[in-house]
């Protein structure tokens, strides 16, 4: 008997693993799954699997914090690499990302504002934490920041950095200043928050121009190395996904973390691709 509901809860955890898509409109139905490549098997997380079994355990407590999958060494002189990031979430389109790149066995960098961070979208900053997803700083209110004081430009960042941290565990390593704006007030006050500052070299202007097919157009223009910008706040972006991600596929991209694109990265400096 007690081995039969170890098998099950085995079996129920496995399924836990699983990701659901959810169809988006435009996305081709029968696609292709994508060429085998670095990255691209999906397997629940050894730590994640005794993490969830532990909560399984009479008298144990429930988790708070998400299993982070470990860091992956990603050697892109030999791969194809394109980091995807996505700027000023978490929130109502978020999911519907986090389902598309499931289903690509994708990762990506999300650059999170603090005060969308609720209590109705905390889940989604720990799904990313927990999918391997890189989660990134985009300060408090998507000010300016070369405007702020110096005080101001601080509890900016902090305030974000201990939301994530609170919800994720997670300490951010990355920043990307609201509106690409930065100065040298912004470059001392990230070196000092252990910060570097994120821009990018494909800017798919999703927020300007709402139409689909031109936001995929624009983002499969990408090199080896470069960082690409979206919003995962507006429907059209997520719209433009599944095709931007089917003809990466074709050209044999491998989606990496923008951590993972630059092999490492010093607080305080500017990058925009590898």
């Amino acid at each position: 008997m007690r081995i039969g509901s170890v098998l099950l809860s085995l079996l129920l955890l496995g399924g836990c693993g699983q990701v659901r898509t959810v169809p988006v409109s435009g996305e081709r139905h029968g696609a292709a799954a994508p060429h085998p490549r670095f990255g691209t098997q999906r397997h629940l997380d050894p730590d994640l699997l005794r993490f969830r079994l532990a909560g399984t355990q009479r008298g144990a407590p429930g988790p708070r914090l998400p299993a982070v999958p470990p860091p992956r060494h990603v050697d892109c002189k030999r791969h194809k690499c394109v980091a995807l990031t996505f700027d000023d979430g978490p929130g109502e389109q978020t999911g519907h990302v986090l389902d598309l790149l499931a289903a690509h066995h994708a990762r990506a960098t999300f650059f999170l504002l603090g005060q969308m961070i609720t209590d109705k979208t905390r889940d989604l900053v720990r799904r990313m934490a927990a999918e391997g997803h890189e989660i990134g700083n985009h300060s408090w209110d998507h000010a300016s920041l070369p405007g702020l004081s110096s005080d101001a430009l601080r509890r900016e960042l902090d305030r974000t950095q201990e939301a994530v941290r609170k919800a994720t565990g997670v300490t951010m390593r990355l920043m990307r200043p609201p509106y690409g704006a930065t100065s040298q007030a912004v470059d001392h006050e990230t070196k000092q928050s252990g910060l570097a500052q994120i821009l990018w070299a494909v800017d798919t202007l999703d927020w300007l121009n709402r139409n689909p097919k031109v936001i995929a157009q624009r983002s499969v223009a990408a090199k080896p190395g470069d960082i690409v910008l979206m919003h995962d706040i507006h429907p059209t972006t997520v719209e433009a996904v599944p095709r931007l991600l089917d003809e990466l596929d074709r050209k044999g991209f491998t989606y990496v973390t923008v951590s993972e694109l630059l092999g490492g990265t010093t607080p305080g400096k500017k990058y925009t691709n590898r």
